[in-house]
C-alpha cells in the first residue's frame, strides 16, 4: 500500500510529503483518533525488502523511544499494515538549520542559542549510550517558538556510556548513499575523521559533528568541502578548519571549545556534550562583546569618544579603575577596533530589501537608520549609548547625511518625498515629490542632493538641498528604459563628479557596473563591471560592493581613473538582489556595515505560510504543506485558492480546502505571480516575465487549454489584475515613463485596448474593482504616503474621489458582499464600512487584528466570502535581527591591503 498524498495509513490521513533522504520519505499527516498532526516516517519501496533497511528502521525507533528530551524529536509509534512499516514521529513545524544557514552566516547572539539546545540534546542521547553518528544541519529543526530539534536518529548506535563500539563502513552514511550525491556531500562533509576511515566510533564523533555544525553556522560557510565525496572526505582527514573565517566578534568561550571539538585526534577532543553546553552557557553570561580575541581600545575620537559602546573597556575599569585602565589599554591610533550594535528587539533595523538602509555622517559622530515595522528614523551619536527617536518622522527609507553632519536626507514610504531633518531633531523638511521607489541618495559640498529612483524614464536626478524641481542628469539609452536603471549616486568629495551604478536586470540575476559622470561636461563614462553602490575614501581607494563583499581599488578622483585590480577588503557584508550593498564608510575612517551574504529580506517579506485569520485575531492553519507562498486569492465561490510558490519554477498552484490538496497550474521556466481569479471563477489571471518584460496572462482555472497572453508593449506590468463582474474589463499596475506607476485598464474584446485609467505623477497601483462594478478602491501617494482611496469605475473622473484610509494604507480588498473595505496598514489589517447608493461613503478605519502577517506589491491575504476571516501569510520562520559592525581606524587595515600609491 503506497503512501501519498490523500491517502489513509489506519487512522493517519497522508496530507502532504515533507522529504525524503536515502531510505525513506517523510510526510505531513492527522492522527484522526488524537487530532493531532504528525509526521510519519516510511521506508521506500526500493529498500522496504532489506533486512538491514528494516533492521535499521526498528533500531531508530528504539532509540527514539529510549529518549524524552525536549530538543529531540519524539517518537509516537512504530505502525505496520498491508506490508508497509512507518515511524510515527512528533511534526517539527518549521526551518531546518541547513535552511537558515544557506541565508547567510548566523550571528553568536542567535547561533549560540541553537548550539546550546543541540548540545542538551547530544547530551541526553549520551547519557542513554546513544551516538546520533549523523549530526548536520539538515537533522536538526527550528521551530518557530525558538525550540531545537535533533532529528534522524536512523543511523545512532546504543554503545556503553564510557566505551567505544566498532562500526562497519558498510554501515556508514557515506557508502550507504552511493547514488545519492547531494546527500553524501551534505552528510561526508560532518563526518569525524574517524567514521571518514571507517574506524570505531563514539560520542566524541558527535562533537566533532558538533564543532563542525557550529563553525558551518558563525562562518556561513562549509568547513570541509569538496567537487566529490573522496574529495570531501580527504579534507575531512587531512585539512585544517580555516580558522580566519571566525568573525572578529566570535566570544573567546566559542573559539576555545570549536578547536576541542575540532581536533583530528580524538584523544584530545571534548569528550563531554555537556561541556560544551558549559562553554556556551559562559560565552552567553558574559557582556556582550567582553570575550572576544580583538583588542578592544579606547580610541580617540568619533565613536571613540564614549566608553558606553565599549563593554570589554568598561569591565576592565570596573575591575582596575578608570586611570589604570586607559593607561594599560590606550592604544597606537593605527591598530582597528571592532564592535556590534545591535538595536533592540522592539525596534530592529528596518531592512527594505532595496537600498542601504542606513548611514554614518562622513565626521564619523552619528549613525544614522530606520527601525521598527513603522520605519522610525533613529539617530545613534557617538557620545550616547542608546540610539534615539526623531520624532514623528516615520516610514522613513535610504538615510544619508549632509557633509557637514547637520541634516539627515531620507525618503518616505514606497514613494513618497525626498525630505530633510535636522540631526538634533524638528519638524522634517519636504525637498520634492518624486515617482518611483528610492534607490540611493548623496548629498554634495554644493548643498544639492544627487538621487535615484526606479522610475524607469529617469536616471540620476539633481535637486537642490533647500527644496525645488528637480533636473534630470543622466538619461538611459534608447530601448534599455525598462532592463537598466543608473542607481546608488555618491557625490565625489570635491562635487565635481557623481559614482553611480548602471544596474541591468533582464537576467534572472542583476549584473551591475560602476561608472562615473562629470558634472560638468555631462560626460559619463563605466570604471568597474561587476561592481555596486560605489563610494570614494580620502585615502584614495573607490570602495563597492560585488559576490556579498566589500572591495577596494585605487582611484584617481582628478582623472576619473581606476588604479590597479581591486583586492577583497571586507567579506560578507549584506546586499540585495538590486545591488545595494550595506556599507558607509567616514572620513575619520570608521567603517560600518551589515554583516551577512545575499539580502533575504524580500523574500521573508514575499513568501509564506497561509493561514486563516478571523476578525478577532484568531488562527487557523489550513493545512497546506510548508513550502514559500505568496499572493493568495480565494476563489468565488471559496472552495479554492490560488497560490505563487517561490520554490522551483516559481509557478501557480491551487489548494482545494475540501480536499486538501495542491495542484500545479502553470508550468514555464518564467516566474509567475500576482494571480486572481475572474469574478466568474473560471479563469485565473496573472502576472509572468516570459515575454521578457513581465505582462498579463490568462488561464483556465481547471488547468486546461493554453494559457493566453493578454497584454504586450515595453512597460513593466504587475499587480495582482482585478476583472469587472461582467468580465468586460481587467485592470492592473504599470510602470509608465513620465509618471512612473499608472492603473491601466484592459477591455476584453476583440481589439484588446489597453487604455490609462489613473495616470498622473502620483504612484498609483493595487486596483480593486468592486463586487457591484461601480467602484476602484486603490492605494495612491498623492497625500504624501500611500493611502487607500475610491473613485467611480470605469469612469474615474467622474463623479467624486475619496480617501478612505487615515494614516497611511496598502492593498485594498473589497469585502465580497461591498460593504466593507479591508486594507493594510503595516502589520494591521483595517475595515473600513461603505455605502453604495447614488454615491459613495464610508465609515471611520476600524482595525481588526495585528500580526507577523506578510506583505506585498501585490495581493498578499484576501477575505473570505462572509468577510469573517482572512486567508493571510504568516512568515515561515524567525529572521534573525540585523546588526551593524562598527570598525574604528580602518583605514589603516584598508592601506595595508591595497596600498594607496600616488
Amino acid at each position: 500500500m503506497p503512501l501519498a498524498p490523500g491517502s489513509r495509513f489506519g487512522q493517519y490521513e497522508i496530507q502532504a510529503t515533507i522529504g525524503a533522504g536515502g531510505m525513506g520519505e517523510v510526510y505531513r499527516a492527522h492522527d484522526t483518533t488524537l487530532g493531532r498532526d504528525v509526521a510519519v516516517k516510511a521506508l521506500l519501496p526500493a529498500v522496504a525488502s532489506d533486512p538491514d533497511r528494516l533492521a535499521r528502521f526498528s533500531r531508530e525507533a528504539r532509540v527514539l523511544a529510549s529518549l524524552n528530551h525536549p530538543n529531540i524529536a519524539q517518537i509516537y509509534g512504530l505502525e505496520e499494515a498491508d506490508g508497509v512499516r512507518v515511524l510515527v514521529l512528533e511534526l517539527v513545524e518549521g526551518p531546518t538549520l541547513a535552511d537558515r544557514v544557506a541565508r547567510g552566516r548566523v550571528p553568536p547572539e542567535e547561533a549560540l542559542p541553537i548550539a546550546k539546545q543541540i548540545a542538551d540534546a547530544l547530551e541526553a542521547a549520551h547519557e542513554q549510550g546513544i551516538v546520533h553518528r549523523d549530526l548536520k544541519p539538515a537533522n536538526i529543526k527550528l521551530g518557530r517558538d525558538g525550540t531545537v530539534k535533533v532529528l534522524d536518529f536512523g543511523l545512532a548506535i546504543a554503545v556503553e556510556p564510557s566505551a567505544t563500539s566498532g562500526a562497519n563502513l558498510s554501515d556508514s552514511p557515506t557508502v550507504t548513499a552511493l547514488t545519492e550525491h547531494g546527500m553524501i556531500l551534505g552528510t561526508a562533509a560532518y563526518m569525524s575523521p574517524e567514521q571518514a576511515a571507517g574506524t570505531p566510533v563514539d560520542r566524541r564523533s558527535d562533537l566533532w559533528a558538533f564543532g563542525v555544525v557550529l563553525l558551518e553556522m558563525l562562518t556561513g560557510r562549509r568547513v570541509f568541502a569538496g567537487e566529490s565525496v573522496s574529495h570531501v572526505l580527504a579534507a575531512v582527514l587531512r585539512e585544517e578548519p580555516d580558522w580566519s573565517t571566525l568573525p572578529a566578534d566570535t566570544p573567546d568561550p566559542i573559539r576555545r571549545l570549536l578547536r576541542r571539538c575540532l581536533q583530528k585526534d580524538r584523544k584530545r577532543r571534548l569528550t563531554s556534550a555537556a561541556d560544551a553546553r558549559l562553554e556556551i552557557e559562559d560565552a552567553l553570561a558574559a557582556p556582550a562583546g567582553e570575550a572576544t580575541s580583538v583588542n578592544v581600545r579606547v580610541p580617540r575620537a568619533g565613536w571613540r569618544r564614549t566608553l558606553g559602546f565599549m563593554a570589554p573597556v568598561a569591565a576592565v575599569c570596573a575591575l582596575a579603575g578608570a586611570l589604570a585602565a586607559w593607561m594599560v589599554l590606550a592604544p597606537t591610533a593605527a591598530e582597528p577596533t571592532r564592535f556590534a550594535i545591535v538595536p533592540p528587539s522592539e525596534r530592529p533595523l528596518a531592512l527594505s530589501g532595496t537600498d542601504r538602509d542606513f548611514a554614518i555622517s562622513a565626521d564619523g559622530r552619528y549613525l544614522a537608520y530606520a527601525a521598527g515595522p513603522r520605519g522610525q528614523l533613529m539617530v545613534r551619536a557617538a557620545n550616547q549609548v542608546d540610539a534615539l527617536p526623531l520624532d514623528g518622522i516615520t516610514r522613513a527609507r535610504t538615510p544619508f547625511f549632509s557633509p557637514d553632519a547637520r541634516w539627515i536626507g531620507f525618503f518616505t514610504g514606497i514613494s513618497g518625498e525626498l525630505k530633510k531633518v535636522p540631526v538634533a531633531g524638528g519638524p522634517a523638511v519636504s525637498l520634492c515629490r518624486y515617482v518611483g521607489s528610492p534607490r540611493g541618495a548623496g548629498w554634495g559640498a554644493d548643498d544639492t542632493i544627487v538621487f535615484a529612483t526606479n522610475d524607469p524614464s529617469k536616471g540620476l536626478l539633481r535637486v537642490s538641498a533647500a527644496g525645488g524641481k528637480p533636473e534630470m542628469l543622466t538619461t538611459l539609452e534608447p530601448g534599455q528604459e525598462m532592463v537598466a536603471q543608473h542607481l546608488f549616486p555618491s557625490v565625489l568629495p570635491s562635487g565635481a563628479a557623481v559614482l553611480f551604478t548602471i544596474g541591468d536586470f533582464t537576467s534572472g540575476e542583476a549584473t551591475a557596473q560602476i561608472a562615473v559622470l562629470d558634472l560638468k561636461t555631462r560626460q559619463r563614462k563605466v570604471l568597474i563591471r561587476g561592481g555596486s553602490q560605489a563610494q570614494y575614501v580620502e585615502t584614495g581607494h573607490l570602495l563597492y560592493g560585488a559576490r556579498t563583499a566589500l572591495w577596494a581599488v585605487r582611484f584617481d578622483p582628478v582623472k576619473l581613473e581606476v588604479l590597479g585590480d581591486p583586492v577583497l577588503v571586507v567579506d560578507q557584508i549584506m546586499t540585495t538582489a538590486s545591488g545595494a550593498a550595506h556599507f558607509s564608510v567616514a572620513r575619520d575612517g570608521t567603517l560600518a556595515y551589515i554583516p551577512g551574504g545575499l539580502s533575504n529580506e524580500v523574500s521573508v517579506r514575499e513568501f509564506g505560510v497561509p493561514v486563516w485569520v478571523a476578525r478577532e485575531g484568531r488562527e487557523e492553519p489550513i493545512g497546506a504543506p510548508p513550502r514559500p507562498y505568496a499572493a493568495p486569492h480565494l476563489s468565488p465561490d471559496g472552495t479554492r485558492a490560488v497560490l505563487a510558490i517561490g520554490d522551483q519554477e516559481k509557478d501557480l498552484w491551487t489548494w482545494d480546502f475540501a480536499r486538501q490538496t495542491l495542484g500545479r497550474l502553470t508550468f514555464d521556466p518564467s516566474r509567475e505571480f500576482y494571480p486572481a481569479w475572474t469574478r466568474d471563477g473560471r479563469r485565473i489571471l496573472f502576472t509572468s516575465n516570459r515575454a521578457g518584460v513581465p505582462h498579463i496572462f490568462s488561464r483556465s482555472a481547471d488547468g486546461t487549454g493554453a494559457e493566453e497572453q493578454l497584454t504586450t508593449g515595453k512597460n513593466v506590468q504587475f499587480g495582482s489584475p482585478s476583472s469587472s463582474p461582467d468580465g468586460t474589463h481587467v485592470v492592473f499596475t504599470e510602470i509608465v515613463p513620465g509618471t512612473g506607476e499608472d492603473i491601466m485598464m484592459l477591455s476584453l474584446d476583440g481589439a484588446r485596448r489597453v487604455e490609462p485609467l489613473l495616470h498622473s505623477p502620483f504612484a498609483e497601483r493595487n486596483g480593486a474593482i468592486s463586487p457591484d462594478g461601480r467602484w476602484l478602491a486603490y492605494e495612491s501617494n498623492e497625500s504624501g504616503q500611500e493611502e487607500i482611496h475610491v473613485r467611480p469605475f470605469p469612469n474615474v473622473s467622474d463623479g467624486g474621489h475619496w480617501q478612505v484610509s487615515a494614516g497611511g494604507g496598502t492593498c485594498p480588498v473589497w469585502s465580497p458582499n461591498g460593504q466593507e473595505l479591508f486594507y493594510r496598514d503595516l502589520n494591521s489589517v483595517m475595515a473600513v464600512t461603505v455605502q453604495s447608493t447614488s454615491t459613495f461613503s464610508s465609515g471611520n478605519p476600524t482595525k481588526l487584528f495585528d500580526g507577523p502577517y506578510l506583505t506585498g506589491v501585490g495581493g498578499s491575504y484576501d477575505a473570505s466570502r462572509d468577510g469573517q476571516r482572512f486567508l493571510m501569510l504568516k512568515g515561515s520562520g524567525p529572521v534573525s535581527p540585523a546588526r551593524i559592525v562598527v570598525v574604528l581606524n580602518w583605514f589603516e587595515e584598508l592601506k595595508a591591503k591595497v596600498p594607496a600609491k600616488r
